[in-house]
Formats: C-alpha cells, sequence, structure tokens
C-alpha cells in the first residue's frame, strides 16, 4: 500500500483540519475522501469545503452511523475499531471495498479524525486500494504471538460474536477465551466446575469444530475461562485465572473480566477475547492492552474464517 502519512501536533481545529485534507488530496489527485469519524463533526466539516470528491464517512460507533446517514452522507458502518490506527485503515478501506464505495486501483485518501484516537497525533494517508484488501483477515489486525494459529483466532472471534448477540438478545452472558500458551495460563489458575470437555475425543474439543459452537455458547454462561492452545484445543472451561500484579492498559468502564484478559495477557503469550455481558461488544487483548473491539452485530467486515 504506497502511503503518505502528515501526522502532527494536534493543534488543528475541525475547520483547519478540513482544509488540510482537501489541499493534499488536490495535490495527491486523490478520487475519493474517506473520513474516519468518532462523533461525526469532521465529516460535516469536510462536505463544507469540497464539492469535487466523493465523501464517505466511516465508523464505529452506532449513534454517528445512524445521525450521519439521516443527515444523507455516505456513510460505512465499521464492524471493528483497532487500537493501532494504521490498521484501523487497512480495515476502512477493506469494508469500503467490500461495500462498492470504492474500487480496487483508485486512490483514496483516508483521513482519521482527532476523535477516533483521543490524544494521539492527526493521521492522512494517500493510498492505491488494493484488491487483496477485500480479504483482509482478523489476523491482519492483531499479531498473534508465536504458537497461536491464525485460523483459531478466527473461530474464537466467531463464536465471541455469536455469544454477544445472544448477550444483546436479553441473556446477559459473558465469556472469556484465552488463546495460546495454555500451561502458563492455568499456572495458579482454579478449575471452578468439573471440567466439562474432559473425556472427550479432540473433534469436540477444538474450536474450527462447528458442532460444538452452540455448547460453547451455553457453556459461557458459567463463571470463569475457557483455557485453549493455540491450536484450537480446548483444555478447560469454568477456569477461575490467577491475575499477578502487572502492569496493564484498561479502558475505563470495563470490568474485572476484562482486567483478568489484560492481566493475564500480559504475563504470558496468550491473547485473550473477551465478551462483555453489559454491552455485547468483543474485545480482544494482547500483551496487557486491548488491541481491538468489535460490533458482534456487524457481520461484514475482516473476519473471515479460512483454511
Amino acid at each position: 500500500m504506497t502511503k503518505s502519512d502528515y501526522p502532527g501536533k494536534d493543534i488543528y481545529s475541525n475547520v483547519d483540519r478540513a482544509q488540510m485534507v482537501v489541499r493534499i488530496a488536490e495535490a495527491a489527485q486523490a478520487h475519493i475522501i474517506i473520513c474516519v469519524t468518532e462523533s461525526g463533526a469532521f465529516a460535516h466539516r469536510l462536505l463544507g469545503f469540497t464539492g469535487q470528491y466523493r465523501i464517505v464517512a466511516a465508523t464505529a460507533n452506532p449513534g454517528t452511523y445512524d445521525a450521519l446517514t439521516e443527515a444523507g452522507l455516505v456513510t460505512l458502518r465499521l464492524p471493528l475499531h483497532a487500537i493501532d490506527k494504521h490498521r484501523q485503515i487497512r480495515h476502512v478501506l477493506s469494508v469500503a471495498l467490500k461495500s462498492n464505495s470504492v474500487s480496487a486501483g483508485e486512490l483514496v485518501l483516508c483521513a482519521v479524525g482527532r476523535d477516533v484516537y483521543p490524544g494521539e497525533a492527526n493521521l492522512v494517508v494517500v493510498t492505491e486500494v488494493e484488491p487483496d484488501l477485500e480479504e483482509l483477515v482478523i489476523t491482519d489486525l492483531v499479531k498473534l504471538t508465536d504458537g497461536i494459529r491464525p485460523k483459531a483466532l478466527d473461530f474464537a472471534v466467531a463464536i465471541a460474536c455469536k455469544i454477544g448477540r445472544a448477550a444483546r438478545r436479553g441473556k446477559r452472558i459473558g465469556a472469556m477465551l484465552m488463546l495460546g500458551d495454555s500451561l502458563r495460563v492455568l499456572e495458579g489458575s482454579k478449575q471452578l466446575i468439573p471440567n466439562p470437555f474432559q473425556g472427550h475425543d479432540k473433534s469436540n474439543r477444538t474450536l474450527m469444530n462447528p458442532d460444538i459452537h452452540d455448547a460453547i455458547v451455553e457453556l459461557s454462561k458459567l463463571d470463569g475461562a475457557f483455557v485453549i492452545r493455540g491450536d484450537g484445543f480446548i483444555q478447560s472451561a469454568g477456569v477461575f485465572l490467577a491475575v499477578f500484579k502487572v502492569d496493564v492498559e484498561l479502558p475505563v468502564g470495563l470490568g474485572a473480566r476484562h482486567a483478568a484478559a489484560a492481566a493475564v495477557t500480559a504475563r504470558t503469550a496468550a491473547t485473550g477475547v473477551v465478551v462483555s455481558a453489559t454491552d455485547g461488544n468483543v474485545r480482544v487483548f494482547s500483551g496487557g492492552r486491548m488491541v481491538l473491539r468489535m460490533d458482534p452485530d456487524i457481520e461484514h467486515g475482516p473476519i473471515h474464517i479460512g483454511g
């Protein structure tokens, strides 16, 4: 992906930023401007500065999506919010390509509004849309540690989204799937209930078997975490994870389940996939911090269960 970055300090108003974006688009001879926004203000401001470019807004905020759509703006609903804004741009382009908002070969200016990543520098990227972005997979957005198979993470996320949708239907269930480095994850942990997977053959203990996904959803109603090897083999369910004193980065408002996932991924090489019983969102943790947030109700996007 050929790109031009304009970081800079966050000293610009929305007016200044909109003018800057239009000037860069003109200089680069871009075909379309995609504005990634959380509140929608930046997208509205851009519309007031140019009539020669197609303006597409992109947001992971459902309220902003509804408001922008009602205002008549072409708006993309993003299933994912990556903590890394460079990876988020790849996701935005993938969704735009899948929705036919852009075409392969077009030159796109993608501007990330300051409300999307508060406290971080501005980012404007000019890039040619590559056709392979349509097949962007979840592991293109999350850096996996050694030993975790991409397909195992794909299935873990797919199952988590299924649980999240059930939570949003009022079932009030959450889940924590700890993937990879399972022996270290289990160190000091406690089995809260008899392991429901004990004694089952291997085919019925792997995330890659769709026939057991409903059973995993039902088991998520129980307390404790699923501990899973990097190849997708389920070691156990109903595990109370030992949390040692480690430094983690946790967004405000997240509870004990998220804090435990962050702490365990800080001391191990595991990746944690957590479903909130409150909002149904799926969050992925690695290295002691949240690296991805997903809306389980949006099924399009980069998730691709591959071979």
